[in-house]
């Protein structure tokens, strides 16, 4: 009996928490070669949990960034949340015929959730102007003048996390017997974000196509992005001396190689630098804005705060609100948007906070400021949003909900109408088998069900409450063991991962963890900012440093410059969990 009523709580709690979708669209469906697709994936529900993308060997795929909607609710008190992250692609197909896009699956709580997929028809139109297929591989050959490829920047010295445009161009005026194999350059040290889509141009008797990808450095020094190939099939014409060996001939296969370009990364200036700055380096603007201006006590208000403009969007921090006692504030959720038109990374990340004001009057929600770094000005600039007046009025107390309830009656005791109670008819007997059924198993399990279901839906939102109500204690509890989970599968199955990711997760697993200690999030910590907050709570000497001394040797071993030393995979995993162990005995 016990088996099966924890099968029922398990159920009911499954029933509750599978709430995601994963849908995806298209522009058209019908379209000409040589045209091209905007895909859009949808992942929706109470988390985001990753998505997986399908083999698409139909099209040159090309990632056009993603954006975060979020919204919430504040009913009673209780706040609901529910976010949709959208992911843009840009397709090119090969060529004519009938394709389908397949499925996109996203895996949450052991279930795997797919899209439908899409079918695309692709009719045969105008000769499109030579495609760039990004797959691995190529065969050594030589080209000429009527073949070659060469990668360019647009500046070789920059700040970091200052923006590079790279652009790889594949210039031809021969007719190639199939498509390119493309194999982009080693970009070691930068976060890369492509630009799609491609472009197709002539110049000076060449047919030219240009991709464009941004990098962002992450740290200074000297860096290289190294060589991109090309394999191209090239007509080989018949060298016999008869009429048809002028006409027929094989293919041979041409590898074309860049040549490395050289990058000086400069570290961002010391001076002019506030403490609050998080490393978010372009142009950007504030601006902050609230649902209502007049509200009452204990009502939710939502202030949303948008810093927008161009470079790194993924890097800006969560500002800091300066209020006072007298707002109550809930944790803030935020939405990337990301913009890759004219070939340039733009967007705006919002930020949105539930506030409720805790007493009646005038009440300001003062100015939002952000700093960040003008690589053109080489200045820090600091933005600020106007501050905003509620009107807040006097709103019912919590405890009125109970002041005005009747009294209850009270009890008279037990009156006697009758003491001759005579049976109209016989007393049945409803039995299972030779045993009473009130007094058989099945009849307590039965009877007993809706009440463990009811506590089962009450635990559940009980813990939801508590998580959403003190969520930084809640991450905070959880970081251990969500980082030895974390950690586990690099030890197991380590052969499964190559250097970069192995490196990847590493670094993902101690920065989660350090953020969760320290209420930040992880994709906006810096070096500086990691060693101010772990001196304030780590009281044991020299802990603070080697923590950060452990956040900097990953950094190093994932982006340092091909030939440098690379330590021990076994032996970076066996630092990290010694260093998480003191922290967690330091009382972090």
């Amino acid at each position: 009996m016990k088996k099966l009523i924890l099968a029922f709580i398990l159920f009911a709690g499954a029933a509750v928490s599978d709430d995601i979708s994963v849908t995806s669209a298209v522009d058209k469906n019908v379209l000409n070669s040589g045209d091209r697709i905007i895909l859009q994936v949808t992942v929706s529900g109470n988390s985001s949990p990753a998505l997986k993308v399908p083999q698409m060997n139909d099209f040159n795929v090309y990632s056009g960034g993603q954006r975060t909607q979020s919204s919430f609710s504040f009913v009673n008190g209780r706040m609901s949340s529910s976010t949709s992250v959208i992911y843009d692609y840009t397709l090119n197909p090969k060529g004519p015929g009938k394709f389908t896009i397949p499925s996109f699956t996203v895996e949450s709580g052991g279930k795997v959730f797919k899209s439908a997929p899409i079918p695309v028809e692709v009719v045969k139109g105008a000769a499109p102007p030579p495609q760039v297929a990004r797959q691995d591989g190529a065969a050594p050959g030589t080209g000429g003048n009527d073949l070659f490829v060469q990668v360019n920047l647009d500046k070789n010295r920059v700040y970091v996390n200052e923006p590079v445009t790279m652009t790889f161009g594949f210039y031809n005026r021969v007719s190639l017997a199939g498509q390119p194999q493309y194999t982009p350059p080693d970009t070691t040290g930068f976060w890369k974000e492509d630009l799609p889509p491609q472009i197709n141009s002539s110049r000076n008797g060449y047919n030219v196509v240009e991709l464009k990808t941004a990098l962002f450095p992450a740290s200074p020094g000297q860096y290289t992005v190294g060589t991109a190939s090309l394999v191209c099939a090239v007509p080989v014409r018949g060298q016999g001396d008869d009429f048809f060996g002028g006409f027929f001939g094989g293919t041979r296969n041409v590898r074309l190689d860049s040549k490395p370009v050289l990058v000086t990364v400069l570290p961002l200036p010391e001076e002019g630098k506030t403490a609050d700055f998080s490393g978010t380096v372009g142009k950007f603007g504030i601006s902050a804005a609230v649902d209502k201006r007049d509200a009452k006590t204990n009502d939710a208000v939502t202030l949303t705060v948008s810093i927008s403009g161009t470079g790194n969007v993924k890097s800006i921090a969560e500002p800091k609100l300066l209020l006072s006692d007298e707002f109550k504030k809930y944790e803030t959720v935020s939405d990337l948007n990301i913009n890759k038109g004219n070939y340039e990374v733009k967007g705006s990340k919002v930020f949105k906070t539930v506030l409720v004001p805790k007493k009646a009057g005038r009440l300001t929600i003062p100015s939002v400021k952000y700093t960040y770094f003008d690589p053109a000005d080489k200045r820090y600039r600091t933005i600020s949003s106007d501050p905003i007046i509620l009107n807040v009025a006097q709103g019912p107390k919590e405890e009125s909900n109970y002041a005005n309830l009747t009294s209850m009656p009270q009890a008279e005791g037990v009156k006697v109408f009758d003491s001759g109670i005579r049976f109209i008819k016989p007393a049945y007997r409803y039995t299972l088998g030779r045993a009473l059924l009130y007094k058989s198993p099945l009849y307590l399990i039965i009877t007993l069900l809706p009440f463990f279901a009811w506590i089962s839906v009450l635990g559940s939102r009980k813990l939801k409450i508590r998580r959403e109500e003190n969520a930084v204690c809640f991450k905070a509890s959880r970081a251990y063991s969500n980082a030895l989970k974390s950690l586990k599968p690099l030890g197991t199955q380590a052969q499964k991962f190559t250097r970069e990711e192995y490196l990847g997760r590493l670094e993902a697993a101690y920065a989660e963890y350090i953020g969760n200690k320290i209420n930040r999030p992880p994709a906006g910590l810096s070096v500086d900012e990691i060693s101010k907050l772990l001196s304030g709570k780590i009281k044991e000497p020299g802990l603070a440093s080697s923590a950060v001394g452990v956040f900097e040797e990953l950094h190093f071993q994932r982006y340092a410059p091909s030939g440098s030393e690379n330590k021990d995979l076994n032996e970076l995993l066996s630092l990290i969990k010694e260093q998480i162990n003191k922290l967690e005995k330091a009382g972090l």
